[in-house]
């Protein structure tokens, strides 16, 4: 027994494919990800506010890089790069951030390369928000011009 054409007429297989809704879609994520690319590029924030020190900033290429790590369970590394590379560690005031330490070592970096003005600090994910921000006033006491990166 086969089957009439007039029975096949109620299916018909034409039909309109509806692309607005996926072209829409494709429209928006291609403008997000154009967006969210110029975000991604930011290694370093210059997160300079007005100086506190007396002197104006030198615009000199200093003759050393500074970088202050904030490192997990309370521990500052100092690198230096440049013209001297070195490492210097600042271990915890018990189980507490040694800042008085930190800023005499940052004092001795200073006397020894006065050309330097500026330092960026970058912190470990466990390093609370707080903590980079008072680190980074004891920075600036020593180096006006700081910045914060990335590990």
């Amino acid at each position: 027994m086969s089957a009439s054409p007039s029975s096949f007429s109620s299916f018909s297989q034409d039909f309109d494919l509806n692309l607005a809704p996926i072209l829409d879609c494709f429209v928006v994520l291609i403008a997000f990800v154009m967006i969210s690319t110029s975000f991604a590029a930011v290694g370093i924030l210059d997160a300079g506010v007005a100086a506190g020190g007396e002197t104006e900033l030198k615009t000199e290429v200093p003759s050393v890089r500074i970088a202050v790590e904030l490192q997990k369970n309370h521990r500052f590394l100092i690198k230096l790069t440049g013209k001297e590379n070195r490492q210097i560690s600042v271990g915890a005031a018990g189980n507490d951030w040694d800042h008085v330490a930190l800023k005499q070592q940052l004092d001795e970096v200073k006397h020894k390369y006065p050309t330097a003005t500026g330092a960026v600090i970058s912190a470990a994910d466990s390093v609370k928000y707080d903590e980079v921000v008072s680190s980074m006033d004891q920075v600036r006491k020593t180096f006006p011009a700081v910045m914060l990166g990335g590990l």
